[in-house]
């Protein structure tokens, strides 16, 4: 869409002065959606900044909201989109909406169904933005930041069972990890069985470097792995 219409798009970290120069060349918004670092938000009145953010906020501030709500078990979330503010996710509300986490829906799914209501919700403001963006909702309610899940909840071990390796892998996806022989490896792939894998030394098969069976409780789980870097040892 931005394509479409001219709009240029970045994926590196912007700095204040970089951002002025394109205020000053006339641009007036900046909007944002998935982009992995804090846009700083300038003095300057022309400025405007939209952040889309995959919570029904306040509740659900984080780098990670769709895995947490997961986490916290809640049956419902939702995308806010508002404006960009120096503290995150706690700028004025332009757009909202609810959406339920189904019980076979997994986080991926979950990232999709807040795509396209952000989709829905943008075109409808942007069609009206000043109105809007005049309009809009300050936060009132303070909530608190929620953090990255633990290494624990993410990490997939022999003493579980399918159905609760499953339940990690719909959580958290490729957050999802593994250890073998001291190393921690991503999940990239996920699959399981019901044949029992030998314990001991023997309940994890090698397929190919990068997938595996690793033996459960009562089966197996068929994973595709990726090695984190060698810094990134479990201690």
């Amino acid at each position: 869409m931005a394509r479409v219409h001219n709009i240029p798009v970045h994926y590196h970290t912007m700095e204040s002065n970089e951002m002025q120069r394109w205020i000053d060349e006339g641009c007036e918004l900046f909007f944002v959606a998935e982009y992995s670092h804090k846009l700083p938000v300038l003095a300057d009145v022309r400025f405007k900044g939209v952040n889309i953010h995959s919570s029904r906020l306040p509740q659900g501030r984080s780098y990670y909201p769709i895995e947490c709500a997961m986490e916290r078990q809640l049956d419902e979330t939702g995308v806010t989109l508002h404006k960009l503010a120096s503290t995150i996710d706690s700028g004025d509300i332009l757009a909202q909406r609810s959406y339920p986490i189904e019980q076979n829906d997994d986080s991926i799914y979950i990232y999709l169904k807040s795509a396209q209501n952000a989709l829905e919700m943008t075109k409808k403001v942007m069609a009206d933005f000043e109105k809007a963006w005049r309009t809009a909702t300050p936060q009132q309610q303070s909530q608190p930041y929620w953090k990255r899940p633990s290494a624990e909840l993410m990490t997939i071990n022999h003493n579980m069972t399918v159905a609760q390796a499953k339940e990690i892998y719909r959580r958290y996806n490729k957050m999802s990890v593994v250890i073998i022989n001291g190393r921690l490896y991503y999940i990239d792939g996920f699959s399981t069985g019901n044949v029992i894998i030998e314990s001991g030394d023997k309940n994890i098969i090698f397929v190919h470097k990068k997938r595996i069976l690793y033996g459960l409780k009562d089966g197996h789980v068929r994973l595709d792995i990726d090695a984190m870097p060698a810094e990134k040892r479990v201690i």
